[in-house]
């Protein structure tokens, strides 16, 4: 017996919507969730052409705090995910890519949309950020090196990105 939903409601809707979903379980119990409904994002690991990574530093409001990251954002209507990490990629750091290629599309548990992962070569400098009226971002590179530190470091909870990390580090071994 497959899982049967049975019910589904919207009780907030904001910039995301919190969706509640009633499911009959294979056992024949009943159990809502809340699930997380958003657009479908890209998140692209970029290097310059001396192999740094590109970072962005932003404060989250969940933890409320400032977090490292990849450049990234949602895909906007009638756009592919690769046009929006290509538009992101530009808007929030001023760099363009000489290829970006994809690497890995990610769900989770209790979202609907799905995370696109990217890698972006060879990345040159071309223009200033281009940020909307509520974005505030910082951008630098670091090294390879501090990138697999922060991949690796059990201590710092400050960096989002740690599979599309591990996927671009993959991704630039083998190629």
């Amino acid at each position: 017996m497959a899982w049967k939903k049975i019910n589904e409601v919207i009780p907030f809707d904001g910039w995301r919507k919190i969706v509640q979903k009633t499911y009959e379980l294979p056992n024949g119990k009943q159990a809502t969730y809340d699930i997380i409904r958003s657009s479908n994002f890209v998140t692209i690991a970029a290097f310059t052409k001396k192999k740094e990574a590109i970072m962005i530093r932003q404060f989250r409001l969940g933890p409320e705090k400032d977090l490292i990251g990849f450049p990234a954002g949602n895909i906007d209507q009638n756009e592919t995910p690769i046009q929006a990490a290509i538009r992101e990629l530009r808007e929030e750091t001023g760099y363009e890519a000489r290829e970006v290629i994809f690497l890995k599309q990610i769900r989770t548990e209790y979202r609907e949309s799905c995370q696109y992962c990217f890698v972006a070569l060879d990345c040159e400098k071309t223009g200033e950020q281009e940020l909307d009226d509520i974005e505030i971002i910082d951008t630098y590179t670091i090294s390879l090196e501090k990138l697999k530190a922060l991949l690796t470091d059990v201590t710092d909870d400050s960096f989002l990105d740690v599979a599309p990390g591990f996927l671009a580090l993959h991704y630039l071994e083998k190629n």
